[in-house]
């Protein structure tokens, strides 16, 4: 099966009983519908390298699932893991230029990265977001990353900056 990488993303932290099948399943439980999974085997062994790629229907939900699944209980993972994803990419990106992040602090303890991302929505350069937590799950801070110039500038001189100050 070939995949393409902008419609793929990267699945780690697999148990070895986490076959295709599994992983098809757990991403269908969340509302998602892969259309492939690889799972990477390890040279000399064989057996599974801890790793996959999972295909999707188009590069919005691959964004989706990345900011909406990502830390979540995987269905059906005993012991219970999490999904830990990222995009799938294969060899460095071309630099478009200098990419600027955003650092949200006093966040509402039970934002998401989706929320956040719902946020910058507008600003077609950003290009994520992440809410990082403590030990305990609880919302530490958030930032929006890779804005262009011209959209840095904005976020900060709008009301999208103030509303982020004020809170969530």
């Amino acid at each position: 099966m070939m995949f393409n990488r902008q419609m793929s993303l990267w699945m780690g932290d697999l148990d070895p009983y986490m076959e295709e099948d599994f992983i098809k399943q757990a991403f269908s439980a969340m509302g998602e519908s892969p259309t492939g999974v690889k799972i990477i085997t390890h040279k000399i062994t064989g057996g599974s390298a801890g790793y996959c790629f999972v295909e999707l229907a188009d590069e919005a939900s691959v964004e989706r699932c990345v900011q909406r699944l990502n830390g979540k209980l995987v269905p059906g993972s005993n012991p219970p893991r999490k999904f830990k994803l990222n995009y799938a990419t294969y060899g460095k990106r071309p630099e478009a230029g200098p990419e600027f992040s955003v650092f949200v602090g006093d966040l509402a303890s039970d934002v998401q990265d989706f929320q956040l991302q719902q946020v910058f929505k507008n600003y077609p350069s950003c290009k994520g977001a992440k809410v990082v937590t403590d030990q305990y799950g609880y919302s530490r801070y958030g930032s929006g990353t890779q804005f262009d110039q011209a959209d840095i500038f904005s976020v900060l001189s709008t009301t999208v900056f103030k509303y982020i100050l004020v809170g969530i």
